[in-house]
Order: structure tokens, then C-alpha cells, then sequence
């Protein structure tokens, strides 16, 4: 499959409908309506939107033919298990590595990624995609006019704004292919399902050919809610893990953006976590969840330096992934969970406590995760 080609294609449906809503108002509307979708990070009315929207998600909520219910639950009934440890190798993990595409962090930089404040740069970013990921992962998600497949069809929306104003001002097709194309959309899908996998192995966490595919599948029909083309959306995960090598292995480069971009998250993180002991502990398990040298050099997190925080980090590691391998038995399960969640409720309470727009999180994550 030539996959060069995709990198030319974009999103017409959503394309079209940003065109719409620019014929049919003013900039004042648009800019309130765009804030407002920004800022909504709960249940989304769209009756109350202009009818061209109305219109919009009513007419897009069509499930693809090869959908599988129990694929479907199963998924759903992992993360509600996993999540907080699906949530720690997609942000420490699956997220930087997607930072290796040049690409991609060139087109992250200009929406406002490296914004020197944290709260309105990766911080906030990482807010919205925290609650697009609680709001997808619901049960519910694939039912008409859910929670999920309006913020799904929003976020399809949003990239339909982002492409026509970065056309709006000189982006370089020829160097970085069209703005949120076909080719970087797979990638962000596949980031979400292959990418956390991959961590997830990484801290022994190992998942069924059943569960791989069946997490791969859920977000495969994310994507198709959100305009990626069939043919390069997989539906299971050693097909999901080919095209995932594949991209990453064409776009992967050392770029200004992709280190810039990883030094923001890890601090983040520092910010999240606060702890004095461990400076470093960021780096330390970043570069420990890729675990492939040549990705964290192009990102710039060198090899944990120092020791003593060197040896404290690999044998903290080395007792939770051998606590992993045993993940079922009551007595390890109620030792290792806490140190799977500690990242996930600290990232949370941080967001409690740092921003006014509070985070949406459905009971079934609540009382499973044991979030007071």
C-alpha cells in the first residue's frame, strides 16, 4: 500500500462543513461558537448550535458494517479495569513518541502546544484529551446522540478549523503534507490503541490477542467516526501494529518541535507528580515505556544519569513488573494497583486543583479506579 499518497488527503465532509459554517456567519459568531466547543468539556448540546451544525450531528452518527458489540465491551470493560495504567503509557509512553513525527509536532507547535505557560500550553491540551478519552470510553459510546460520538464529532469539526486557517497562513504542503491529514489522523488513532499497548507490555501488563484487538477495534471505530479512511484505519492489532510501524518509521525525524514538545510534557509531569526525591523520574520512565533508544534520542530524553536515582528508579520497576506478571491474585492486586494509578491521580487532582474547567469523569471509572 502506497501510504505517501495519504498525506495529501484531508477530511472533505468536515472540510465542507467549516465552509458552510464561514458562508453562513459572521466572524464574531464563529469565534464565540469555536470557544465555546473548546471549552466543553462535558455533554454537548448541539440542538442549540446553528442549524448547519444540527444538521451535522445528526446526520453523521451512521456505525461502520464490521462494528462488533462484544469487541465493543470487551474493550470498554479493559479500560474500565485499566485505565489508569492504559492512561500512564499513553502519556508517558505512546504520546512522545508520536513527537518523533516531525510533521506532526511542526503542525502541534502551530495550534498552541509550545505555549511557554503551562496551564495554556501542554497542560490544557492534555486536559481536553484526558476528557475525550473518559467521554469515548463510556459504554455507551456507540448508541446514537451519546456523550462519546458527540465529542467524536466535534473534535472532527476542530480539525476541519485547524486545517483551513493553517491553509490561511503559508503552511508548506510540499515539507509537512496537508494539515491533519489521512496519513497523521491513523497515526493519532493508532497511538491511542497500539501505542498504549506497547506500553502496557512494557510494564508486564500483558493483554490477550483478544483484549489487542479488541482495543484496537474500539478506536478503529473511533476513527471512523472521525474521518480516518478505511484503508488505513486497522481493525485488529497486528495489522493496527504494521501500519503503526510503518508511519512512525516514514515520519519519524529529530526536530526542534518533537524535543520542545517532550521537554513541556515532562515537566508537566514533574508538575503533576511533585516529587523532590526524584527529579528526573519523567525521563527516567519515559524513556523506559518507549524503550526503543533511537525514538528517545530523537526526542531528546537521555539515559537516566546519576547512581543512586538510577538505581532507585530500575528496582522500582523491576517490583511492579514482576508484581504485573501476577496481576489477579486479591493480595498483589491490592499492592500494585496503587503504584499503576499513582501517575493518573496525580494528573488528575492536578487538573482538579489548577483549572476552572473541571474534568467529567463517569461513575463506572469512579468507583472502579477509587476516585474520591
Amino acid at each position: 500500500m502506497n501510504l505517501e499518497k495519504y498525506r495529501l488527503i484531508q477530511d472533505k465532509l468536515s472540510d465542507n462543513l467549516v465552509t458552510q459554517v464561514y458562508n453562513s456567519l459572521d466572524k464574531k459568531q464563529i469565534g464565540e461558537l469555536f470557544k465555546n466547543l473548546m471549552n466543553d468539556l462535558g455533554e454537548l448540546d448541539y440542538h442549540n448550535l446553528p442549524e448547519v451544525f444540527i444538521k451535522y450531528f445528526s446526520e453523521n452518527q451512521n456505525f461502520p458494517d464490521w462494528l462488533d458489540s462484544k469487541k465493543i465491551d470487551l474493550a470498554q470493560s479493559l479500560f474500565v479495569k485499566i485505565g489508569p495504567e492504559y492512561a500512564t503509557c499513553l502519556i508517558c509512553r505512546a504520546l512522545p513518541v508520536g513527537y518523533t513525527s516531525a510533521n506532526v509536532v511542526k503542525l502541534l507547535s502551530n495550534t498552541g502546544y509550545l505555549s511557554s505557560d503551562l496551564k495554556t500550553g501542554t497542560a490544557k491540551r492534555l486536559l481536553e484529551t484526558s476528557q475525550f478519552i473518559f467521554n469515548v470510553m463510556r459504554k455507551d459510546t456507540f448508541e446514537k446522540d451519546s456523550i462519546g460520538v458527540k465529542h467524536i464529532l466535534k473534535v472532527r469539526f476542530i480539525h476541519g478549523m485547524i486545517r483551513y486557517h493553517l491553509n490561511k497562513h503559508n503552511w508548506d504542503e510540499r515539507l509537512h503534507g496537508a494539515p491533519i491529514n489521512q496519513q497523521d489522523m491513523s497515526l493519532t488513532i493508532l497511538t491511542f490503541s497500539v501505542g498504549a499497548i506497547l506500553g502496557l507490555d512494557r510494564l508486564k501488563i500483558f493483554l490477550s490477542a483478544k483484549e489487542k484487538d479488541a482495543l484496537v477495534h474500539y478506536w478503529a471505530a473511533v476513527g471512523f467516526l472521525i474521518g480516518v479512511d478505511d484503508q488505513i484505519n486497522p481493525k485488529d492489532y497486528e495489522s493496527a501494529r504494521e501500519m503503526y510501524r510503518r508511519i512512525l518509521f516514514d515520519q519519524a525525524r529529530q526536530s526542534p518541535e518533537g524535543i520542545k514538545l517532550t521537554r513541556a510534557l515532562a515537566n508537566f509531569i514533574k508538575s503533576t507528580l511533585q516529587l523532590k526525591a526524584a527529579p528526573n523520574l519523567a525521563d527516567y520512565m519515559i524513556r523506559f515505556l518507549i524503550g526503543n533508544s533511537r525514538y528517545s534520542d530523537m526526542i531528546g530524553v537521555s539515559k537516566p544519569r546519576g547512581f543512586l536515582s538510577r538505581n532507585l528508579f530500575y528496582k522500582s520497576i523491576i517490583l511492579v513488573r514482576a508484581m504485573n506478571v501476577w496481576r489477579g491474585s486479591r493480595v498483589v492486586d491490592k499492592m500494585v494497583r496503587p503504584a499503576n494509578k499513582f501517575f493518573t491521580l496525580s494528573l488528575l487532582n492536578y487538573f482538579d486543583n489548577e483549572f476552572d474547567l473541571k474534568l467529567s469523569i463517569p461513575d463506572e471509572f469512579i468507583s472502579s479506579w477509587g476516585i474520591k
